[in-house]
């Protein structure tokens, strides 16, 4: 069933208000939940609503979080995010990234003790859209082979350009660990090459891949590629290490608190030319054929902001059991 993108978020406002948020609190994860669900990220996107209700009940989550932002430099700034969900402390942290990278020439801040940030391609296709070039980083719960001691570890990168921003949102693994759990519920299998099970078996038994761990992208370069983001995200921005992150389907009440660092440079800054070498980049890129990351983003978001927001039957009757009445107002 498609369903128009105003009642969604209406519905999902609505229901997070219902949940203790103020209203702009409610209004941000609203917002990035269904900018997953519209861009074809559903593993970010209204799927997780159980997920993050479970744990605003149980205390995971901070409903009312008092969050502290605390400038260490003139371009560096920690968001002591006080429980808060990720999407919360995440857009309030775009908004002060953007003012003091357009200050500065270049700002970053990281968020501390926040929820699980959902998609990262919503903060930095906010950050180009306002003409800043930006950077997010996030560590995540143990998952990815050999051990598992690190997370999938995602990376984004935001650009402006035309007649969209470049968007980049990539994991280190081969695939997001929320498309194995979904797999895992319905009871399908998974591709062979995405997974170990606590052997070092290769499996396409999408439980055993949960209790074993995902194969980083290009090997070792994707394993490297996760220290990278560990570094930037966990011990530098976070002060929280993947092996310390709870499960996500650990207890709700002990809802992993990962790092975030986000960066932001201004093209001006740097002088004049950015635009037309970004055009330039562009042509290039599509001469060869080549598929500009964030173009199929844009076309899918368009597509159903046009058309409504396609909901399964199984997660209409999954969200209406946590009081989501999405059955109504088909597009």
């Amino acid at each position: 069933m498609k369903i128009a993108y105003a009642q969604l978020l209406e519905v999902v406002q609505g229901h997070f208000v219902a949940l203790g948020l103020r209203v702009e609190h409610a209004r941000a994860m609203a917002e990035v939940l269904l900018e997953a669900e519209l861009e074809g990220n559903a593993g970010h996107g209204l799927s997780r609503i159980p997920q993050y209700t479970h744990q605003l009940r149980a205390g995971g989550l901070n409903a009312r979080p008092a969050m502290r932002l605390e400038h260490t430099r003139p371009s560096v700034a920690l968001l002591h995010a006080d429980g808060a969900p990720g999407p919360v402390a995440g857009l309030f942290a775009v908004q002060v990234l953007a003012k003091l990278a357009k200050e500065q020439g270049s700002a970053s801040v990281a968020v501390r003790n926040a929820g699980h940030s959902g998609v990262l391609s919503a903060y930095v296709g906010r950050l180009a859209h306002t003409g800043l070039v930006g950077l997010a980083f996030a560590n995540t719960p143990p998952a990815l082979h050999p051990g598992p001691v690190l997370g999938t570890n995602p990376l984004a990168l935001g650009a402006p350009a035309e007649p969209e921003p470049v968007v980049i949102d990539t994991s280190v693994a081969v695939v997001a660990r929320g498309k194995v759990m979904g797999a895992a519920r319905r009871g399908e299998p998974i591709p062979e090459g995405w997974a170990v099970d606590k052997e070092g078996r290769p499996t396409t038994d999408a439980r055993a891949a949960l209790e074993g761990s995902l194969l980083p992208i290009g090997g070792g370069k994707g394993f490297a590629l996760a220290v990278l983001v560990e570094v930037l995200a966990g011990t530098l921005a976070g002060a929280v290490l993947s092996p310390e992150l709870p499960l996500p389907w650990a207890p709700p009440e002990q809802a992993a608190k990962p790092g975030l660092l986000l960066v932001a440079f201004d093209p001006a800054a740097f002088g004049e030319g950015y635009r037309g070498r970004v055009a330039q980049m562009v042509g290039a890129l599509e001469a060869a054929g080549a598929r500009i990351p964030g173009a199929r983003r844009a076309a899918l978001r368009e597509r159903a902001m046009r058309e409504g927001v396609e909901v399964g039957e199984a997660l209409q009757v999954e969200l209406g059991k946590l009081g989501l009445n999405v059955q109504g107002g088909v597009a």
